[in-house]
């Protein structure tokens, strides 16, 4: 078996570099492409777009975001924008808690979508009704994650220099309004195999490379607040995960499968202290995503959790 593994790696790293070549080739030309034009600055009023079928129909913005982050399965995204900042951007924080158990919000740059700074349910006291987050003059775009949402949900409404910028907005949302993601699969073809190749070898020969190179490389936009568990799954292999019972109580957990080019598979929370995966049909990926659900289980040191390959 061990002998396997090793003449595995000797066709399988080599492809993975030039695969890893390949992608950041792709990923600068659509960040360098993206300078120059970009849908959402033709618009002369900003406006709430939910991550959906529609959403992702055209092959740009698939492209887009296979090349720059692994799916967050569990989470409902709206983006709003553009807005033109001089100083300062709000948010409704009545309309964000009301809509879900757990959110972020994630504040972008229009061109090439720079990750500014983010605030979240676990970052502002709950008593307040807005949140004003100071930022240089510029072009902006707002990400919300919503977790646990409920339905509807309501896009919050957005003021820009303390002027109103955006109306809330309301949102049918039921619990399976992600369910469009597993049909993408069904959109492989020979430019996200090669986009997405490394991705498995970078996983399953991790021990190799540094760690923050590889964390930096698999989760290019993480949650600072979450704590991620990932790695490669080879065909015919399963996860099994141990959890610490206290932490069910503290953490939510949400375990996504991804196919070998980083299409979604499947994705579920774990609610038991004992799981196993069913096993994988083809080589892919896993991660384990790990969510305080409160501000005092933010601060405190979470126990491990034991994640195996069987």
């Amino acid at each position: 078996m061990k002998q396997g593994f090793e003449l595995e790696a000797l066709w399988e790293v080599p492809l993975g570099v030039l695969s890893y070549l390949f992608s950041r080739v792709v990923k600068w030309t659509l960040t360098f492409v993206s300078r120059y034009y970009n849908p959402a600055s033709q618009r002369s009023q900003p406006e709430w777009q939910v991550v959906s079928a529609e959403f992702l129909k055209g092959p740009v913005k698939l492209l887009w975001t296979m090349s720059r982050a692994r799916w967050n399965l569990h989470s409902l995204i709206a983006i709003a924008g553009p807005f033109n900042v001089s100083s300062s951007l709000s948010l409704d924080l009545t309309a964000l808690n009301r809509s879900a158990k757990s959110w972020t919000a994630v504040v972008y740059t229009l061109q090439g979508y720079k990750t500014i700074t983010s605030v979240s349910s676990l970052s502002i006291p709950t008593d307040r009704d807005w949140q004003s987050i100071e930022l240089p003059p510029g072009r902006y775009l707002v990400g919300v994650r919503h977790y646990q949402w409920s339905d509807p949900i309501h896009l919050p409404a957005i003021q820009v220099d303390d002027q109103p910028a955006l109306a809330a907005q309301p949102l049918t949302a039921p619990a399976n309004f992600n369910q469009f993601y597993r049909n993408l699969v069904h959109r492989r073809g020979w430019l996200y195999t090669w986009l997405n190749f490394y991705v498995y070898p970078l996983l399953r020969y991790r021990r190799w490379l540094p760690s923050a190179f590889v964390k930096q490389t698999f989760l290019p936009v993480p949650n600072p607040e979450t704590q991620f568990y990932y790695g490669a799954l080879n065909t015919d292999e399963a996860v099994r995960l141990e959890v610490p019972p206290d932490l069910l109580n503290t953490h939510s957990l949400f375990l996504s499968l991804y196919t070998r080019d980083c299409f979604p598979l499947d994705w579920y929370p774990v609610t038991q202290t004992q799981h196993t995966t069913q096993a994988m049909t083809e080589k892919g990926a896993y991660i384990l995503r790990v969510h305080p659900k409160d501000v005092l289980s933010l601060t405190r040191d979470s126990p491990e959790i034991h994640v195996s390959i069987t």
